[in-house]
């Protein structure tokens, strides 16, 4: 018998049908399991962003699946590029969301229709090339905490994860 793990993703848009990109995420995301709660949809101001750019719809997803985290993440960025997420080329790895910034360095972030990261997975620390969980922004992101929060069941801290 499968193992059912408990995933929590964060869902952003700030390009197209915002609201509509975010619900068919959704609905694909339960095609990989179960949709065991959603947290309010919150217009949050770009984070990260060198420039001025549209601002975000965020949701918080908590999925039950059986699949791995690796095989999670590839089966988001396929939902991502059928929902019209295209990433630069030079940000193969996929789920940072960003690519670098040749004059600093530093990471740049880009509009998106659509981006699903992967924040906590059953209470699993990962590393790997492409994965790190829990994501590694999560505590810089007051907006995805409290979403987060949200989905959280009550007798869980954010702090059991860390």
């Amino acid at each position: 018998m499968a193992v059912t793990h408990t995933t929590y993703l964060l869902l952003g848009s700030n390009l197209g049908n915002r609201e509509a990109l975010l619900e068919q995420a959704v609905q694909e995301l339960a095609g990989l399991g179960k949709i065991a709660a959603l947290s309010a949809v919150k217009e949050t101001e770009p984070w990260g962003f060198e420039e001025k750019v549209p601002s975000f719809l965020n949701q918080a997803v908590r999925l039950e699946t059986t699949l791995g985290p690796e095989e999670l993440l590839q089966k988001c960025l396929e939902i991502e590029k059928k929902l019209g997420r295209q990433r630069p080329e030079n940000n193969a790895q996929g789920k940072s969301g960003s690519n670098t910034d040749s004059k600093s360095g530093m990471k740049a972030y880009s509009s998106r229709l659509i981006d699903i990261d992967i924040l906590l997975f059953n209470q699993l620390k990962h590393k790997s090339k492409q994965l790190t969980i829990p994501h590694p922004r999560l505590r810089e992101r007051p907006f995805a905490i409290a979403l987060l929060q949200e989905i959280l069941p009550k007798n869980i801290s954010l702090q059991d994860f860390y």
